[in-house]
């Protein structure tokens, strides 16, 4: 006995499995799974690209403080052609920070500040060595399997963490075309410089005037005096009278 489906079911359970192998076809479409996170490899079953990734990281600065936080953007290099098919942009994405000297095993930092409704932050094991510890915001996914020709991201240091830096993205086009690891320049956070307390004396001098006393020389100078007119006259007068007497004398003898 035969059974005779309707044209709707057997249409429909076809549109079914064509959409389940055009989902599979694409990056992961909320984003990498937790399983990612040990090898930032996408579970497609796919072997990544051995050419020249046409995606790019930037940073915005090379240099940072404990304190401050790094600009990360991801985008299509200058020097794509716009025929190439890379120019429509990667459909996922898993960023990651690592100390250059533990790659692979120790994730440092956090991915916050996350404006994008096309970006999340993931949930991973670090180091990788212990799985049951889970390191909240440690790594950054999409979450949508459309193209994005730009992502930017937020990334902050350890709290204590002095050393170098790179961050590391895998960038996913199509399911069978993938770049898997790829680096950042270093980025170098350095201790906080030292705020030096500097305090001011002000010196007060005092200068007290001199006083400089001149002397006064009073020069007094005396009245003349008659005396000495006075003197000649009486010596004059008794001369005179001296002379009369001596010519009477003369006259009497």
């Amino acid at each position: 006995m035969k059974i005779h489906l309707p044209f709707s079911f057997v249409g429909g359970f076809v549109l079914l499995v064509i959409g389940c192998c055009l989902l599979s076809a694409d990056a992961s479409p909320s984003g990498a799974p937790e399983a990612a996170c040990t090898t930032m490899t996408p579970q497609h079953g796919a072997d990544w690209q051995n050419y020249t990734c046409p995606f790019e990281i930037i940073v915005d600065k090379t240099t940072m403080y404990p304190s401050q936080t790094l600009n990360v953007h991801l985008g299509i290099k200058s020097d794509v052609d716009v025929n190439d098919p890379a120019a429509r942009g990667f459909k996922g994405f898993m960023a990651m920070a690592f100390d250059p000297s533990s790659f692979d095993v120790q994730l440092l930092g956090t991915f916050d500040n996350l404006a994008s409704t096309e970006t999340k932050t993931m949930n991973c094991p670090s180091p990788f060595r212990e799985p049951n510890t889970i390191k909240q915001n440690v790594a950054a996914t999409h979450t949508n399997n459309g193209f994005k020709k730009t992502v930017d991201l937020v990334w902050t240091p350890p709290a204590n963490f002095f050393g170098p830096i790179i961050i590391v993205v895998t960038f996913v086009h199509e399911k069978e075309i993938m770049w898997v690891k790829e680096n950042s320049e270093f980025i170098q956070v350095v201790s906080e410089p030292e705020t030096s307390t500097t305090t001011e004396t002000t010196s007060t001098t005092t200068t007290t005037p001199t006083t400089t006393t001149t002397p006064t020389t009073t020069t007094t100078t005396q009245p003349p005096t008659t005396m000495g007119a006075a003197s000649s006259a009486i010596e004059w007068n008794l001369l005179f009278c001296v002379a009369i007497m001596s010519l009477l004398v003369r006259n009497r003898f």
